[in-house]
């Protein structure tokens, strides 16, 4: 991670406030580049908040649409997936348990080898910043150094 990469992440967190933000990142000939994502949180919510009974204040959905498209974008010019990130409202940056849920597919994780990113927001202000990988030893997601 750059401070270009950092930048627009923060960027995007700042402008989706006080809904979470949340996006991809991919690597393309060594260069970073960030994908930002449409939160459909809101709509699921609003369709059936008995399933979806948070909002984009407290939770996240990338539209399935847009990651397909910018996964298949990013395998065809011979790139590769390096992570995903989001944004916390009003509190710190951590690995919740339900971004552990989303994070996994049964007792592996979906992306092997991707990093996840959490950017927490304040007043509309970015805050701290934490970033997870998978051990494969203690079966778990551990927090990286920054």
């Amino acid at each position: 991670m750059n401070a270009e990469v950092w930048n627009s992440l923060f960027k995007h967190a700042q402008e989706d406030y006080p809904a979470e933000c949340c996006g991809i990142i991919t690597e393309e000939d060594g260069i970073l580049k960030v994908h930002r994502c449409r939160n459909i949180q809101d709509r699921l919510h609003e369709k059936d908040p008995v399933e979806h009974p948070r909002t984009s204040k407290t939770a996240y959905r990338m539209d399935d649409m847009q990651v397909h498209r910018i996964l298949t974008d990013t395998e065809a010019a011979g790139g590769k997936l390096r992570g995903f990130y989001h944004s916390h409202i009003d509190c710190e940056a951590y690995f919740s348990d339900e971004d552990k849920r989303a994070a996994m597919f049964l007792d592996e994780p979906a992306y092997p080898g991707v990093e996840y990113y959490i950017v927490s927001v304040m007043d509309s202000v970015p805050g701290n910043t934490a970033g997870f990988r998978w051990d494969e030893a203690g079966k778990a997601f551990v927090e990286m150094t920054l």
